[in-house]
């Protein structure tokens, strides 16, 4: 009976934890106003960590169907633009900025615009790109390869906007950093560990993502990835 009472309470235990783990955060926000109501409305942890490029690297810039250089998101029945700022377009994400490196993969916002000091900036856990065995990550070229599974490296404009992926209806709220032909964005996902473990796309909480989605601009806001690339270790079973 005891060793029942300690098996199920150990199952709470892990359902929390992974729980936490996957969200990022405490309580998930679905609207403008839920940022600005809520206390950590105004992160400034951290100030945004540029990284070292300076031009787009990608050339020629591939749209999404039916968007073009300056459009916003459009979305679909189910899904919303709650979290859009009262001042967009005129105040709206200039740049996004994924740090790579363990544990936390950290992603900051960086607003402009008249109201741009409204906006949350961060940071939040994010989580990028597993690799496939034989691919460094780590290496500018190998993270831009087609099928590499690693989240790209560089500067990218963001390339248009998807209600969600096609086939994985749990990921929503889809900001392009490259359309065809490798279809990497940044999107949510009911799961962000601390080790790289995506197909290349950036994992979200529900939130950020749509924060993201609703207040970009394509052509205009720019991703920045950039950081220390590791992969995750084999787990060894005692």
């Amino acid at each position: 009976m005891m060793r029942s009472h300690f098996y199920l309470n150990s199952k709470l235990v892990l359902c929390l934890y992974l729980s936490l783990m996957a969200t990022g955060c405490s309580s998930t926000k679905y609207s403008w106003q839920e940022w600005m109501d809520a206390d950590d409305s105004q992160q400034m942890v951290h100030e945004a960590k540029p990284g070292p490029w300076t031009e787009p690297h990608v050339k020629p810039l591939v749209l999404a169907e039916g968007y073009a250089i300056g459009d916003a998101a459009r979305v679909g029945r189910g899904f919303d633009l709650a979290m859009r700022n009262p001042n967009f377009p005129d105040t709206y994400i200039d740049r996004v900025y994924v740090d790579l490196t363990d544990p936390n993969h950290e992603i900051w916002i960086q607003w402009t615009g008249p109201q741009a000091e409204l906006g949350p900036r961060g940071p939040w856990s994010s989580n990028p790109g597993r690799g496939k065995p034989d691919c460094d990550c780590n290496d500018f070229d190998a993270s831009n390869t087609v099928d590499s599974w690693c989240t790209p490296k560089g500067l990218f404009p963001v390339a248009g906007f998807a209600d969600r992926l096609e086939g994985v209806r749990w990921c929503h709220y889809v900001t392009w950093i490259q359309y065809a032909p490798r279809y990497v964005g940044l999107h949510s996902h009911s799961f962000i560990p601390t080790w790289a473990d995506s197909h290349g796309c950036v994992r979200l909480p529900y939130d950020v993502a749509k924060l993201i989605h609703n207040n970009s601009l394509v052509g205009t806001t720019m991703v920045s990835i950039d950081g220390t690339w590791t992969r995750r270790e084999p787990r060894v079973w005692e």
